[in-house]
């Protein structure tokens, strides 16, 4: 053949190189896998209380939650509300055996318990204390929700938030709760909730339902301990039976800035000490009604929050800190040795 032969075309323009069209996968969490990696750790849990009748008779009820292994050797942990008061503890394993628990110790100001089942081998989830969470991760929770035959139920939700403050089911405040939006319901107390890697990272407490503020409905909205809490409750429950919470021996409030520019204070933020327990460790230390205190041992202490926050997590009873207070128009500072929170 001749040569090509040419003819008139339009100028070149600027085209993206072709490339192969691929298309966007998304990939779900493999939840069935870890949900059967971890469940011959998660327990059910029946506790019978015997009452008396208005005659004197003894009578049974019975409560059932969760619990979650935690030492190969069968201490497990669940909520003490699971188990407060049970005369008998009974727990189902994951292969439908049943055993009887031991009460190692419980404590009712972070609702944790600590059980120990009998000796053996057992399929555990460590406690970790260094788990970072973010709003937005994938969790998933597994629990003996509402006490249904056939094994434990698991639902699937993200973190919707950190660091929440709520009544506890014995009336003290539950604070540094994770708050996530998987589905909770009676019996789930007590159990796991866990990362998409079967990491345990909560225990699962709590659920708002029903109206809120002016009837507005709640929905998806569950709370677990963080495991900060849980580590240092379940070692000293071991170690002791008990927690020995520092105690300041005061009645707080917050300082409402409102109520701090009415008064015409150069503060906007600090705890109010309402009043003062008589020989109590802040009166030995001559704190008095009306002081706000600013900070403990150098640590902000903005809200009521931040206060338990610190007396829970980072002091000891018997240990002495320094105490920063607005008294009068001056900051001065105060001595205070922490008692032991008396038992309820």
């Amino acid at each position: 053949m001749g040569a090509p032969f040419a003819t008139s075309v339009p100028a070149a323009t600027s085209q993206p190189a072709p490339t192969s069209a691929q298309p966007t996968v998304f990939q779900l969490p493999n939840v069935a896998d870890t949900v059967e990696r971890v469940r011959p750790a998660v327990l059910s849990i029946v506790a019978e209380v015997i009452v008396r009748d208005r005659f004197g008779n003894p009578r049974s009820s019975f409560s059932s939650g969760t619990g979650v292994i935690i030492t190969p050797d069968g201490l497990a942990l669940t909520n003490n509300h699971v188990i407060e008061g049970a005369a008998n503890i009974t727990v189902t394993m994951d292969d439908g055996s049943q055993l009887e628990a031991e009460l190692v110790g419980a404590d009712r100001l972070s609702d944790l318990a600590v059980l120990r089942l009998p000796s053996g081998e057992y399929t555990f989830m460590p406690l970790n204390d260094k788990v970072k969470l973010r709003a937005g991760e994938w969790v998933i929770a597994i629990g003996n929700a509402l006490a249904l035959p056939g094994g434990p139920t698991v639902t699937v939700g993200v973190v919707s938030a950190l660091g929440r403050t709520i009544g506890g089911a014995m009336g003290s405040p539950l604070y540094d709760l994770i708050q996530t939006d998987t589905v909770i319901n009676p019996g789930n107390s007590g159990g796991p909730l866990i990362s998409l890697a079967g990491e345990l990272i909560g225990i699962n407490t709590a659920v708002l339902r029903g109206g809120g503020r002016g009837g507005t409905p709640i929905e998806g909205i569950g709370f677990a301990i963080n495991m900060e809490t849980a580590v240092q409750v379940s070692r000293q429950l071991i170690a002791d039976g008990r927690v020995k919470w520092a105690w300041m021996g005061v009645f707080l409030a917050d300082l409402v800035p409102e109520m701090a520019m009415q008064l015409g204070l150069p503060i906007r933020e600090g705890v109010v000490i309402q009043d003062v327990l008589q020989d109590g460790p802040s009166h030995a230390a001559g704190i008095q009604p009306g002081d706000i205190i600013l900070s403990m041992d150098g640590q902000d202490t903005a809200t009521v929050s931040d206060l338990t926050r610190l007396l829970r997590q980072k002091f000891d009873a018997g240990q002495e800190i320094e105490v920063q207070l607005f008294r009068q128009g001056s900051r001065q500072t105060v001595r205070l040795v922490l008692g032991e929170r008396p038992a309820r």
